[in-house]
């Protein structure tokens, strides 16, 4: 009864950490998805940003 949990052919199992073409596989993975450029990068939000300052300078000139 104490056997029950005693895993079964545990030398028959394979590691697939040791492979090394599963691992190359997941490296190359990985750098696919980061290579993919943000849609909102910082040159985006720079030219906003500048037209919005741009617009809230000639609203506070045009009060005045």
């Amino acid at each position: 009864m104490a056997d029950q949990n005693v895993p079964q052919n545990v030398e028959n199992e394979q590691d697939p950490g040791a492979n090394t073409q599963m691992f190359r596989a997941f490296v190359n993975e990985g750098q696919t998805e980061a290579a993919t450029e943000p849609k909102v990068n910082g040159r985006m939000l720079a030219i906003v940003g500048g037209a919005v300052l741009l617009i809230a300078i000639i609203a506070a000139i045009a009060v005045l």
